[in-house]
């Protein structure tokens, strides 16, 4: 068996120096503030339900993305244990969503929990942020690649050949 070597008195020395200088111990540094941030809202999330920015970004999930372009929500509010959320629409989109705001309530139901809105309240008129088109099929709908023979295929070329047809027919009485 080794037997341990005696320190020498300059190592000896050298860890009572050490020992009477040493700096402050290392501080673990700050949590997290995702971590504490969720420590707070997460009781909150349980008492007042999903918020307007969660609805927001998954409106065309909740709606559908023909609807989701004509309509935004708006604001939540409540009265008593009623949560209403005020959704804006533009022009007859209001009335589809109006027909449609049974099925409409049961999606928001099934995507926020018990904690969602109760109620609909459809306002009619231009929304605040121009709402841009979700669904990449609207954005290059080209009415020639819809036609076949004059019989268009889809709603969406009928509803453009219309539109072509009516953009004519002003243009022209302006130059009548």
């Amino acid at each position: 068996m080794k037997r341990p070597v005696p320190p020498s008195s300059l190592e000896t020395a050298a860890g009572r120096y050490l020992e009477e200088r040493r700096g402050r111990r290392v501080r673990a540094g700050a949590p997290a503030a995702g971590l504490a941030a969720e420590r707070v809202l997460r009781p909150l999330a349980k008492r007042f339900g999903v918020g307007l920015e969660q609805l927001r970004a998954n409106w065309s999930d909740i709606v559908g993305s023909r609807l989701a372009n004509f309509c935004q929500p708006e604001t939540l509010q409540r009265h008593g244990s009623a949560r209403t959320l005020v959704i804006r629409a533009r022009g007859p989109a209001a009335a589809i969503l109006q027909a449609e705001s049974r099925r409409i309530l049961e999606r928001i139901r099934t995507y926020t929990g018990s904690g969602g809105p109760t109620r609909l309240r459809i306002v009619q008129g231009a929304a605040r942020q121009p709402m841009k088109p979700t669904d990449p099929k609207l954005n290059n709908l080209q009415p020639s690649s819809q036609v076949s023979e004059g019989v268009e295929k889809t709603a969406e070329a009928r509803l453009m050949s219309a539109l072509n047809r009516f953009d004519r027919s002003v243009k022209s009485r302006r130059s009548s």
